[in-house]
């Protein structure tokens, strides 16, 4: 359990934090935190989505902390642009090979990443769209 958490948590918090001096020197800060499906409450309670069909209790309670911290930078730092994103099942060794390419699953990513100034904070997206929490 410590070891799910240190990654997905309190990774995020010390990145966070020892990155925020230089992403103040940028004309448009953005923070992307890598969330998942299986840390929404919403996703994970609706029986048409593949998140509701597993049971990760860790993986999922260390990504439901991923979704929180993304709210409350999101409000703390107003000068910086904090959003989440959901690659989705990807294929990789997590996955056993299931879901789709690494590449598709970087699209939330980068489009959260070249986000411009006016751009959204506190979100949380797939490659389709807005997710829920």
């Amino acid at each position: 359990m410590s070891a799910v958490l240190d990654v997905n948590v309190v990774g995020i918090v010390r990145v966070v934090h020892a990155f925020l001096p230089l992403l103040r020197r940028s004309p448009n800060p953005v923070v992307v935190n890598v969330a998942s499906g299986m840390g929404s409450f919403g996703m994970t309670q609706d029986p048409a989505r593949v998140e509701s069909q597993y049971t990760l209790p860790l993986y999922s309670a260390s990504k439901a902390a991923v979704l929180m911290l993304t709210t409350q930078y999101a409000k703390a730092l107003k000068d910086v642009k904090v959003n989440a994103a959901d690659p989705g099942q990807t294929a990789t060794d997590f996955t056993s090979g299931l879901g789709h390419s690494v590449s598709d699953g970087a699209d939330s990513i980068v489009t959260l990443a070249t986000i411009g100034p006016d751009g959204p904070t506190g979100r949380f997206i797939d490659r389709s769209g807005p997710l829920p929490w």
